[in-house]
């Protein structure tokens, strides 16, 4: 596909935010469409556990109205119908998009990530403004067809990591961009939360289990690698699989390196390298990602720098250093401990050390509190008495999203940026499949330069029938 630029250099420069500009439909004449309301008027593709969460949050905020909804489960669509009585279901999207289009204005993708993409990138197609769950899509090539959708269609795209359009993520990326922090070289993030032992399952998929009544399961499995139902896949345990899901990176990383993207305006790292669980085997163990991971990506900066971001989950959460500026008896919150669950990061920047929660940098604060207090003395007395130091929350992500759509803006979150954050869950993705290797990663090239099998996992292999075309 030629086009009047460099796409993939453009994909990795700064300036790869881009300028936006759409008119609201509203004020396109001609468009043989009616006009959307002052309501946004929304379709869902899966409507699952999170796809239902997604719509009764956008309904009881009064910020759309839900028309029609797609699932392959017919208990999930009567479970939507218990508090959407009156919305069109279908089990095949595609129906949906044929039947039900024309009174959309805007898609809610909330499928597993291996049907992430197709979705997304029909309705945009269609003409149709998408809120896409994270990680937007399963493999970085698909990502970067979704960030090359979003220029070409000038749609409103919004990847739905909640914790973007927190006060305290725009409190953090504000420190940051201001200086307070100095120059950051290194971030550890965590999470404590697991995902089914997958790799312990793998000889139960052999058995052959009996169908939930109703569920498509040829419509379920889609475009990725064909395997008979098994209840370890679904409702809620395709995460840990590697043909459905990003493992942890692509579900907790998406929460947690997703304040650090935006402060620093990153994009692919250079360099991955990953450990696992022990006794986890590359082709044995293929189907299931590991329990445990960590990770270190490299970012070689404009600077002529390198910044180092380290992710840990599983049993390697017990091993995030300890800052050494923490007070004595406070908790960092990394540790594994029975029946709970914690996630955070650690931000070391030249001036400041920082902690900060699991979604939207929540919680942040300078550590140790001595040097809190000490930032923001300094502040106050450089801005006066009331300095613009902790931001106010504006509105929830949906609510960025419909107004987005309304007035004719990008999104807080748009594809084109929000992408690099679900690229580097599917280059962990790849990088825990080849445990203790240093990948060289192209961003132009969009290959790894030194690893053949880590190459081969960049690009989904679509079963026959399934193709997405931009």
């Amino acid at each position: 596909m030629k086009t009047g630029f460099n796409r993939r250099a453009f994909l990795c420069s700064a300036s790869a935010a881009g300028v936006f500009s759409i008119l609201p439909r509203r004020l396109i004449a001609g468009s043989g469409e009616a006009p959307p309301s002052e309501t946004v008027r929304f379709a869902a593709v899966g409507v699952g556990g999170q796809g239902r969460a997604d719509l009764k949050g956008l309904t009881d905020a009064g910020l759309g109205q839900v028309v029609a909804v797609a699932d392959v489960d017919p208990r999930s669509l009567a479970a939507t119908r218990k508090f959407l009585p009156s919305v069109q279901t279908f089990a095949d999207y595609r129906e949906m998009y044929d039947k039900a289009g024309k009174s959309v204005d805007a898609v809610l993708v909330a499928t597993p990530d291996h049907w992430h993409a197709l979705p997304t990138v029909e309705a945009m197609q269609l003409g149709k403004h998408v809120y896409t769950e994270k990680p937007i899509a399963r493999t970085v090539w698909e990502v970067r067809r979704l960030m090359e959708a979003a220029r070409r269609y000038n749609v409103v795209t919004h990847m739905g990591n909640q914790g973007h359009s927190f006060a305290s993520h725009q409190t953090f990326t504000s420190w940051v961009r201001k200086g307070l922090l100095g120059e950051i070289r290194e971030v550890h993030t965590w999470t404590t939360m697991r995902l089914l032992d997958a790799a312990g399952k793998i000889p139960e998929l052999s058995k052959l289990e009996r169908l939930p009544e109703g569920l498509d399961w040829e419509r379920w499995i889609g475009p990725a690698e064909y395997h008979p139902y098994s209840p370890y896949f679904t409702p809620n345990r395709w995460r840990a699989w590697t043909p459905f899901g990003t493992g942890n990176p692509g579900d907790w990383g998406c929460h947690l390196l997703d304040p650090i993207y935006d402060a620093l305006n990153l994009r692919s790292p250079q360099r991955i390298t990953a450990e696992v669980t022990p006794g986890w085997d590359p082709v044995r163990d293929r189907l299931a990602f590991p329990n445990a991971s960590r990770i270190r990506y490299e970012y070689d900066l404009a600077n002529g720098k390198t910044m180092t971001i380290v992710w840990h989950d599983g049993e390697f959460c017990n091993e995030v250093p300890r800052p050494s500026v923490l007070e004595e008896g406070r908790e960092l919150g990394n540790r594994i401990v029975p029946g709970q669950w914690n996630a955070g990061a650690v931000v070391y920047g030249s001036k400041n050390t920082l902690k900060y929660g699991s979604h939207g940098a929540d919680g942040c604060r300078v550590i140790p509190e001595s040097a809190m207090r000490a930032m923001i003395r300094n502040i106050k007395e450089e801005e006066g008495a009331k300095p613009n130091f902790w931001m106010t929350q504006i509105g929830s992500h949906f609510e960025d999203f419909t107004t987005a759509i309304k007035i004719g803006r990008k999104s807080n979150n748009p594809f084109e940026t929000a992408g690099y954050v679900a690229e580097n869950a599917a280059l962990g993705a790849i990088a825990v499949r080849h445990p203790n290797v240093r990948l060289e990663w192209d961003c132009e090239a969009l290959r790894f330069k030194n690893c053949d099998s880590a190459n081969a996992l960049v690009e989904p292999h679509y079963r026959k029938g399934y193709a997405l075309n931009v």
